[in-house]
């Protein structure tokens, strides 16, 4: 199914709402984007073309870069009735603060019923963002991952009057644009891959802790070995050759001596007092001061894109 012609609005055009209108944008659809600040349109365009020109290198792209910027048009959200006008799909795109989803999805709710709304969110589920809603059946949790423009998995969640039938046509959407729609079948905070994340992270928080390993050597070890096998073979189909017994004795082992905390570590509560925030602050984990920020994030994208390649090229085919 093709939806070349359509309309898509993205509300915010912070990094994840960039990285969406550049995915419509790439398809052939022609995107709207609205954000209350008046320079996120035109730092949002020139990291989008940036974004482009990257892959451009990999041989990614139909088309001149240029070109697919120009389906890009920016608004205000005082101009939200006009961007919305004949449009098939609105993505909120906000800050991970439900009071602002939920003054988005209050201004949304007069949208004609054929419109479907989506939400990036992380962490709320839809039924706490669509409380208020007299039109919550067209409401689908669509959450992309970041970068958004490259990682092809995308989550699809719903509320408890989310109708299937949105469901499915936000899941064709998805595919229509290289996307891979993961259904996640229970409403539950954190979803499918933010929940399995977590649980690495926090026993990554207690190796650092309790200084079993420095940051660098952690890196260094996910990425050439579990990392390295995750992106051609998910957990179960790994645990299929390890063998089931293995497995099951290993965890037998290992699960009573991992980390059950609640809470972040110290050492990640403090870089964070010390607006240590990462990338966008030039330190984190790493120091980034000396390299100018599009070019640290083009180094990274040039690193997924070559591996977005590859698992294309070992998907099975469509025909």
């Amino acid at each position: 199914m093709s939806f070349n012609d359509s309309i898509v609005v993205v509300i915010g055009f912070g990094t994840m709402g960039q990285g969406i209108a550049q995915n419509f944008a790439e398809a052939g659809m022609t995107v709207r984007v609205v954000d209350r600040e008046s320079d996120a349109w035109h730092r949002g365009c020139k990291q989008v073309l940036s974004n482009l020109q990257v892959a451009e290198e990999h041989n990614l792209l139909d088309e001149n870069p240029t070109e697919i910027v120009k389906r890009l048009s920016g608004y205000t959200w005082e101009e939200l009735p006009t961007a919305t006008k004949d449009c098939l799909l609105v993505v909120e795109t906000v800050p991970e603060i439900l009071e602002v989803k939920k003054e988005v999805f209050a201004a949304l709710d007069s949208l004609p019923m054929e419109v479907l709304i989506g939400s990036n969110t992380s962490s709320f589920t839809v039924s706490q963002m669509t409380e208020a809603m007299t039109t919550p059946s067209r409401v689908v949790g669509i959450h992309y991952f970041n970068p958004a423009h490259v990682i092809p998995a995308v989550e699809l969640h719903h509320g408890q009057h989310t109708a299937e039938e949105s469901i499915d046509k936000v899941s064709a959407i998805m595919k229509s644009v290289g996307k891979v729609p993961v259904r996640v079948r229970k409403e539950i905070p954190g979803f499918i891959i933010n929940r399995l994340t977590g649980a690495i992270e926090r026993e990554i928080d207690h190796l650092l802790d309790e200084g079993v390993v420095s940051p660098e050597d952690l890196d260094a070890a996910v990425k050439a070995s579990f990392g390295f096998r995750l992106a051609c073979m998910g957990p179960m189909e790994a645990e299929d050759f390890i063998g089931l017994d293995t497995a099951y004795r290993v965890s037998n082992n290992v699960y009573k001596g991992l980390s059950n905390a609640s809470e972040a570590s110290k050492e990640l509560k403090e870089k964070v007092a010390r607006g240590e925030l990462g990338v966008k602050s030039g330190k984190g984990w790493y120091d980034y001061t000396d390299v100018p920020l599009s070019e640290t994030f083009a180094k990274r994208d040039r690193k997924l894109l070559a591996q977005l390649v590859l698992y294309r090229a070992t998907q099975p085919s469509k025909d």
